[in-house]
């Protein structure tokens, strides 16, 4: 009879609170496969190698398929542990990456279609000089199904370090809004300015962690005036 009462109020509770999330998953390009456009599997990530032409990649259900001249299937891609090849040393992070003009789209879908949300991405690198700093300049896009575009920010090549060694901004994570809820595809474009581009960690139908809250300067001050007065205060009640 628990049982049974048990059971009905998870059913309750996943129908009406919300509290039941069934196809929640990270992308994290790790413990994926990797297949050429024929179907030929190359490998699986193990944040240590490094698969090139590849035409698309699954894990957690999710497809991300590399388009070439043409919007075809194309083995243009790169999945793996990109960025140990720099000059920061053995990162052992797989990542998902494009050199733009090789590819001219990469197109994300859910095996055996289906829509799902895409809450946050975090773009490791759209630089306009391969393996390099951001110059600013840099435009690509993220589109949903219907049509909806959002621009991406400049991102520098590669999480600590560029290729030459230089220290870089590393990640910039995107936040996307309810227009990259209940999708059915999701595509990359480059425009302008863009050459080398990279992504990691797509979490799918999952919240994301909640960004770092920055103290608004106003906040700062009021603070800092309280300190100082309670430090005055006690002073003062001492002599």
């Amino acid at each position: 009879m628990k049982k049974t009462i048990l059971a009905a109020f998870v059913l309750f509770s996943c129908l009406f609170g919300g509290l039941c999330v069934t196809n929640a998953v990270v992308i994290d390009f790790t413990g994926g496969t990797a297949y050429q456009a024929d179907g030929t599997v190359l490998g699986t990530t193990d944040n240590l190698n490094l698969y090139y032409s590849v035409g698309y990649y699954i894990q957690g259900g999710m497809r991300y398929e590399f388009r070439g001249s043409g919007d075809v299937l194309a083995n243009v891609g790169i999945v793996g542990d990109y960025y140990s090849i720099g000059a920061g040393g053995v990162v052992n992070n797989d990542v998902i990456h494009a050199h733009w003009g090789d590819v001219t789209a990469m197109v994300i879908t859910k095996v055996g279609g289906g829509s799902f949300d895409l809450n946050y991405i975090d773009l490791t690198s759209n630089t306009q000089i391969g393996g390099g700093q951001k110059t600013g300049a840099e435009v690509s896009y993220i589109t949903n199904n219907s049509g909806y575009s959002m621009q991406l920010p400049s991102s520098t090549w590669g999480f600590a370090y560029d290729f030459f060694g230089a220290l870089g901004d590393g990640v910039a994570r995107l936040y996307l809004d309810s227009n990259f809820d209940s999708v059915t595809s999701v595509t990359f474009t480059p425009y302008i300015h863009s050459y080398c581009f990279g992504l990691d960690n797509f979490y799918i139908d999952e919240p994301p962690p909640p960004p770092p809250v920055t103290p608004a300067p106003a906040t700062l001050l009021l603070m800092g005036s309280g300190l100082l007065g309670l430090a005055a205060w006690r002073r003062f009640s001492k002599n």
